[in-house]
């Protein structure tokens, strides 16, 4: 049996790279023959048979060439890479909306390109170009309100995915503002469409959870775990992904075997539905390793840390947002086995990639510091340890407020290391100040954080 490491360790539970139902533009007629392949292709989408839905629209992308109707044309290339996206194919994704926008230069249409704008934007943030989908997300929301209204669907569609970036750049009430705006949109639409509203809330549970709101989470990720169930059917990935997401809620109340029997159920989904290489599996695997590291279970969870990793970094490159998790979660294993050298360097490596990814005064950051001056305590490196501690209790007040749970685990471990430093005054007022976090918090210190949303189309 392995030595538990000593101390608060903050498991990364991965989770969305991209949000929201990928846009579609219904004001276009035409030919009836290309219409109903694009509509057929669209409800086999909606069914999650993405096979299937490729032929449809690829079948229609060739019918509106052979037609000469560029505007058609674009229609179909923003619809085949949407499944493309989805499948996780992003380059090719990426081709056909940069053609499909060249293409409306010159026969414009701006509803068209609102849409096709608002699902390069989710391209973007599922690659980490976070920069270059807030510009794009803006340009969508702007176009949405401009020739809809402010209160249409496509508007809410627009700030689903402008909040999602802020909840990833740690912009909670900016976000929050935003997926409250979505979502009085979505409840007062006639009627309601139930697969968007269920988008809307499955992200917003993920900004409660992500500010420590647990019981909110929860109670949003049931809702949504119902409304999909009965639109979608039991079998379909955006059940699986909000699996997941309760899944995490659930482990965070230490309710283990039910997070590992959702976990377990949306691998088997995900694997039916979108293969054995997609980064939704990557996901889910991850949060199951967590779950097994909660357990001690480290030899089970090592193996499921390296399947996500190199599902990852194939399908998304090596410096990529979600590498950084995976990375932080196998320096913890090596860790608990002591073999510092390598979590050092792990945990060193999704440091780098997060300040490049985010900057470096997010909570992510926060919690790659936390975690690596863990390792430098356990080396007895303790001045070194105490810098980081300091960093990483500044960002997380400054970021998600003065009572977030996994700050006390933080100062917690810092207090431990200044009585290392024979420092015991300032050691016992720490002490206090992670007493009132958890007293504020209402949980221990030895629970759980997630900082990533879950991916969803």
């Amino acid at each position: 049996m392995h030595r538990k490491a000593v101390g608060y360790f903050v498991r990364v539970a991965l989770g969305a790279l991209v949000t929201g139902v990928l846009a579609t533009s219904s004001g276009l007629a035409g030919d009836k023959g290309w219409a109903d392949l694009l509509k057929h292709g669209q409800q086999l989408e909606n069914e999650g048979r993405y096979t299937e839905a490729e032929a449809d629209f690829e079948a229609s992308l060739a019918l509106a060439k052979q037609l000469l109707q560029p505007v058609r044309a674009a229609q179909s290339m923003n619809s085949l890479a949407q499944v493309k996206q989805i499948r996780g194919e992003y380059a090719p994704a990426r081709t056909l909306y940069t053609d499909a926008i060249q293409i409306l230069k010159q026969h414009p249409d701006d509803r068209l390109l609102a849409a096709i704008l608002l699902n390069n934007a989710r391209l973007d943030g599922a690659e980490g170009k976070f920069g270059q989908a807030e510009a794009l997300a803006h340009q969508s929301l702007e176009l949405h309100e401009a020739l809809l209204g402010p209160d249409h669907p496509s508007v809410a569609d627009s700030l689903d995915q402008l909040a999602w970036l802020e909840l990833r750049l740690g912009d909670y009430p900016e976000s929050k503002v935003n997926y409250t705006r979505s979502l009085a949109i979505r409840e007062k639409a006639k009627p309601v469409d139930e697969v968007a509203l269920a988008g809307t809330l499955n992200d917003f549970g993920m900004l409660h959870y992500s500010t420590g709101h647990y019981k909110e989470a929860e109670e949003s990720f049931d809702r949504v775990l119902k409304l999909r169930r009965k639109i979608l059917g039991n079998d379909h990935p955006d059940v699986a992904d909000t699996m997941v997401r309760l899944a995490d809620v659930r482990r965070s109340r230490h309710e283990l075997s039910n997070a590992e029997q959702l976990l377990r159920g949306a691998i088997s989904i995900i694997e039916s539905a979108l293969g054995e290489e997609h980064p939704r599996l990557a996901n889910a695997s991850n949060n199951l390793g967590v779950v097994y590291c909660d357990e001690g279970r480290l030899d089970d969870a090592a193996p499921l840390f390296q399947r996500a990793l190199e599902i990852y970094q194939k399908a998304l490159g090596r410096d990529h947002f979600q590498v950084a998790g995976v990375l932080s979660n196998l320096a913890l294993i090596q860790t608990e086995k002591r073999q510092y050298a390598d979590a050092e360097q792990s945990y060193a490596r999704a440091l780098r990639i997060e300040e490049k990814t985010v900057g470096p005064d997010h909570p992510e950051v926060a919690a790659m510091l936390n975690n690596l001056a863990q390792v430098y305590a356990a080396e007895k490196r303790y001045k070194d340890a105490e810098k980081l501690y300091v960093r990483a209790i500044s960002i997380w007040e400054r970021a998600v407020g003065p009572n977030y749970p996994d700050l006390a685990g933080c100062l917690s471990n810092y207090a431990a290391v200044l009585r290392k430093l024979h420092r015991a005054k300032e050691a016992t007022q720490v002490e206090a100040r992670a007493k009132q976090v958890r007293d504020a918090a209402g949980r221990a210190d030895t629970a759980l954080v997630d900082w990533h949303e879950l991916q969803r189309h």
